[in-house]
């Protein structure tokens, strides 16, 4: 493909479309560039931001730097929104595979001993404690071994079999947030990285998901009860320290159906903090801990709800944004990603649900918010899910 037609395919559009506007863009560069030099390397910054822009793999852009030196100028002049996720299995292969073509890619010293993966980390069980990798940069963090629970003796979390942990939060580079279980109950501890201690607060119930927004920790539960927990740091200490402010969603009462598995999740999108429920209707358990499921469409049921924190209560969130893209999972986030990329896939979720207890397939999506069976480029794999603990998890690399 020569050059003009590969900047086509790259930026096409119809006929006064906003594709249609670049590709003018584009055609006044080749024009511009006429009778200058012709290398491919000394192409405009801002035709070079056209092309990004439409490279959502965490691969591609890396290999567009990779060109040559001018390439990798230019895109550390582009604004770009985050790549799409990699989806990381417990497979034993320790491959990852890239988003959206499912291409599988390897990271050096990244075994298959991954607890879990919180944003661009993946977290790892250490004789000194829990280590968080950074794939991407090569940088890691230590953090603690013990926690300390309200009424209970300190903690060793390497020794203990009842205390898990079910989710990590990053919070910032001094900040690290963690949801533990232990029997029924849940508690929410912060600490630093290189800390010896966590510091937690008992939950009121049992909790499905947490985040952090605005400043402040939030838990969901099985009833959508959302709860509120402040951080602060100790005046003596300089330890951060969490405590409950409280409910402030009351999610009423919720129809308990044994042909229905319900699973939550806490995202960001656009500045809101928005739930969404997920669920599943199937038959029966069967075997060891498969779920046989009724077939499409009766499975699953997605919507989305944003809390009015005046009213208490949680409002209907009528359409995801036109940029949006949702991956939901243990470790779950919304990518900016234009409508006419994702081919109308606007959700993606992995099929943890009941993480303690079931066998699941790795991935399947969706179209805005009715969801639909397709022909999905990455792999289906069987996994067994230990201690609520997901055996398929999505890696955001930084952008």
């Amino acid at each position: 493909m020569d050059g003009a037609g590969g900047a086509r395919a790259a930026a096409g559009g119809s006929p006064g479309s906003a594709g249609s506007l670049r590709s003018r863009r584009i055609s006044k560069h080749l024009g511009d560039m006429k009778g200058g030099p012709s290398s491919w390397s000394d192409i405009p910054v801002e035709l070079a931001g056209l092309v990004l822009c439409r490279l959502h793999a965490h691969v591609d852009r890396v290999r567009f730097a990779a060109v040559c030196k001018q390439w990798r100028s230019a895109m550390q002049q582009v604004a770009l929104p985050p790549p799409l996720p990699l989806l990381a299995v417990k497979d034993g292969s320790g491959n990852f595979y890239s988003m959206p073509r499912g291409e599988p890619l390897r990271f050096p010293g990244c075994d298959n001993d991954i607890v879990m993966a919180s944003g661009n980390w993946l977290v790892y069980n250490r004789l000194h404690g829990l280590l968080l990798v950074d794939p991407f940069s090569g940088a890691t963090m230590t953090l603690p071994t013990t926690i300390t629970l309200p009424t209970l003796p300190t903690i060793h979390l390497l020794d203990s079999m009842d205390l898990v942990v079910v989710k990590l939060i990053v919070c910032s580079p001094r900040l690290i947030a963690g949801l533990f279980k232990g029997g029924r109950e849940f508690w929410l501890a912060v600490c630093q990285p290189g800390d010896s201690l966590w510091s937690a607060e008992k939950l009121p119930m049992s909790i499905f998901d947490i985040a952090f927004y605005k400043e402040k920790l939030y838990a969901i539960s099985y009833t959508q009860d959302l709860f509120a927990l402040d951080i602060s740091v100790d005046d003596n200490t300089g330890d951060p320290q969490v405590a409950l402010i409280g409910r402030v969603i009351r999610g009423g009462l919720v129809y308990l159906d044994h042909n229905i598995l319900r699973a939550l999740y806490l995202i960001e999108s656009h500045g809101s903090l928005l739930m969404v429920r997920r669920s599943i209707f199937h038959k029966h358990f069967h075997g060891k801990g498969q779920i046989h499921t009724f077939a499409e469409p009766c499975e699953p049921e997605l919507a989305v709800f944003e809390p009015d924190f005046g009213q208490s209560r949680w409002a209907n969130a009528m359409a995801l944004g036109d940029d949006q893209v949702l991956f939901l999972g243990t470790c779950s986030r919304a990518i900016c990603m234009p409508q006419r990329d994702s081919q109308d896939k606007r959700v993606w979720f992995l099929d943890d649900y009941m993480r303690d207890l079931c066998d699941g397939e790795t991935c399947t999506g969706a179209d805005d918010m009715g969801v639909s069976k397709f022909s999905c480029p990455l792999p289906m794999i069987s996994w067994k899910g230990q201690n609520r603990r997901a055996g398929a998890m999505w890696l955001f690399p930084s952008n």
